[in-house]
């Protein structure tokens, strides 16, 4: 359990340590693609990622509130665990920036504007587009520099099933739901969800 929560931590906290560096680096894309984004915690040569098990030798651009400051390549992927079918920890190394800076925010998605592309602050997070009033944005990604989130990541108190609960984390027999959210058109669709009541299974 004490593993769970330190990942839950990691997950959740804030990009505010991440430094800005010096320069924009090139993250080599393949176009428009319909997979569905995965948000990352990068920490030098590790991290987790949701959603969809990524693939070795997959890029994956790292963000603070400025700019893409590094890109790194994933070499070994293992799954958190058999009851955390979304949860990975990966093991990377650098492709491009400053060595020793290139812990942040990491997306995998081919849509990505390398040049444009930032970690939204608070101040411009959007209301979550589940709706319910107990669902906090701890991440939002702008993906194109337009200056609306196109990438999120929501919290939320949740049941077994991974329905939201009223009264958030307090209640007994609550859990920690995440979800990953993405935009198509106009639209934001859950891509993932992450119930950390599964991962102790």
């Amino acid at each position: 359990m004490s593993r769970l929560i330190g990942v839950a931590l990691v997950l959740w906290s804030a990009a505010a340590d991440a430094r800005p560096s010096g320069r924009v680096v090139r993250v080599e894309r393949a176009g428009t693609s319909r997979i569905a984004p995965r948000l990352c915690e990068i920490r030098g040569d590790t991290g987790n990622c949701l959603g969809e098990q990524p693939r070795s030798g997959q890029s994956i651009a790292v963000l603070d509130e400025h700019r893409v400051i590094a890109e790194v390549q994933i070499v070994e992927i293992t799954s958190f665990s058999p009851g955390c079918p979304t949860l990975w920890s990966v093991k990377t190394r650098l492709l491009r920036g400053p060595p020793g800076e290139s812990d942040g925010v990491g997306v995998i998605d081919p849509s990505l504007d390398p040049s444009r592309a930032r970690v939204l602050d608070r101040s411009h997070m959007p209301s979550s587009p589940s709706g319910f009033a107990d669902d906090e944005v701890w991440r939002a990604i702008d993906r194109d520099g337009d200056g609306a989130a196109d990438i999120l990541m929501t919290r939320y108190g949740c049941d077994s099933l991974g329905r939201p609960v009223s009264g958030g984390f307090a209640r007994v027999g609550t859990t920690y739901c995440i979800d990953v959210w993405a935009r198509t058109g106009t639209r934001m669709t859950r891509t993932s969800q992450l119930n950390f009541g599964h991962c102790n299974r």
